[in-house]
């Protein structure tokens, strides 16, 4: 007597014998790793030339470098290549010090790394112009990760610096028209054309509640600009 069997018993028989003739690989693992060892890490300060400044603005450059050792190995741990690799980066959007007659101000890099620094800025016009010799300029990351560079101030700066700072920050409302424009006229006589435009529109916005008195300052400054008395 014959006893059959289903269909569902026979695919079931099969896929035991298979499953126990077939012979199964271990998988061969082919992962590698790197690994990056810091060699060294600086900064350095670019203060730009010459080193005596004969103008109150200076564009200083802050950059770190990386000295990297990388290395590749396999999945069994064996070393396959090994380099060097040596970056060069903007020291970006980070704190430097200046430091003047024993005073620290802060400044800031900008996303290239770069500070631009303008010695008429409202934080320096307490400083001792005319004895300012030098100023000292310091990065630092961390008590060991720290550059350091200088500026001199050249006479003719600081006697210009000692003039402009009156004009500048000096209170304009104790003063008339045509002292507003005399001051105006002589930072641009300095040599400080930057600074002389800012206090022209700075009276102009602060004569806005006053037309006739804004009217009378651009009108006199028409009259020094032509020429005419």
């Amino acid at each position: 007597m014959q006893t059959s069997l289903a269909p569902w018993a026979l695919w079931l028989c099969a896929g035991i014998l298979l499953s126990g003739c077939s012979t199964q690989q271990p998988a061969t693992p082919t992962s590698t790793r790197v690994e990056h060892k810091l060699i060294s890490h600086t900064l350095s300060i670019d203060v730009g030339e010459p080193r005596v400044l004969t103008t109150p603005q200076r564009s200083i450059r802050v950059t770190e470098q990386k000295l990297q050792q990388i290395t590749e190995f396999d999945a069994q741990g064996q070393q396959i290549s090994s380099n060097e690799s040596y970056q060069t980066l903007p020291w970006a959007n980070q704190p430097l010090t200046l430091i003047a007659e024993g005073q620290q101000f802060s400044l800031q890099t900008d996303h290239d790394g770069v500070v631009r620094l303008n010695l008429l800025d409202e934080q320096f016009f307490e400083l001792d112009f005319d004895n300012l010799r030098g100023l000292e300029l310091v990065a630092r990351s961390g008590p060991t990760l720290v550059a350091e560079s200088d500026l001199l101030i050249s006479r003719e700066l600081r006697t210009v610096l000692q003039e402009a700072v009156p004009l500048i920050y000096d209170n304009l409302e104790e003063s008339d028209v045509d002292q507003w424009v005399a001051r105006v006229k002589r930072l641009h006589q300095l040599g400080l054309r930057e600074e002389s435009t800012q206090l022209e529109y700075m009276l102009i916005l602060l004569t806005v509640g006053d037309p006739e008195l804004q009217y009378q300052f651009i009108h006199a400054l028409e009259r020094e600009h032509s020429g005419k008395p």
